[in-house]
């Protein structure tokens, strides 16, 4: 979703938008680790916008449901991921005192679906489990012991 900065002013603008399941997955498909998560549906975006001088301020939250399996059972389960975000955004160039923390813009547009999305991506777990009681799966015969006892001859989980 882009925003040219001349239209932007100190007031505060609020902000509502979704952004598809697929730009998100793509992005998933690209990283460097394999995954076993994916996004369903749209990830729902709610948020703040305004401009202080050449800096604009961007805040609020998102969420979106990710399909992933439980590293415990390997059940395919659901979950809510739920993120804030803060973020100023420096025309490049421009001169500050600390941009420490800072994005930077370039033109006369800001794009903050970039930023949305690197939010939802570092909003995802390494290790999701189905449920905090999960047992998970016997190490003998790889029985799901959420759902049936082992067939082992001994007791290993």
């Amino acid at each position: 979703m882009k925003f040219r900065v001349a239209d932007l002013s100190d007031e505060v603008r609020r902000i509502d938008f979704a952004e598809p399941a697929a730009s998100l997955n793509e992005q998933l498909a690209r990283g460097s680790t394999a995954t076993d998560q994916s996004f369903e549906g749209e990830l729902v975006v709610g948020g703040e916008l305004y401009r202080t001088g050449t800096d604009v301020h961007f805040r609020g939250d998102l969420s979106g449901t990710v399909l992933c399996s439980c590293s415990r059972c390997l059940e395919e389960f659901r979950w809510i991921v739920e993120r804030p975000f803060r973020f100023v955004l420096v025309k490049t160039g421009a001169e500050t005192d600390d941009d420490v923390g800072c994005d930077h813009y370039e033109g006369e547009e800001v794009d903050v679906a970039p930023l949305v999305l690197e939010q939802a991506l570092l909003g995802l777990e390494s290790a999701t489990v189905c449920a905090d009681s999960c047992r998970g799966l016997c190490s003998g015969c790889g029985a799901n012991l959420n759902h049936e006892e082992c067939s082992c001859s001994g007791s290993r989980h």
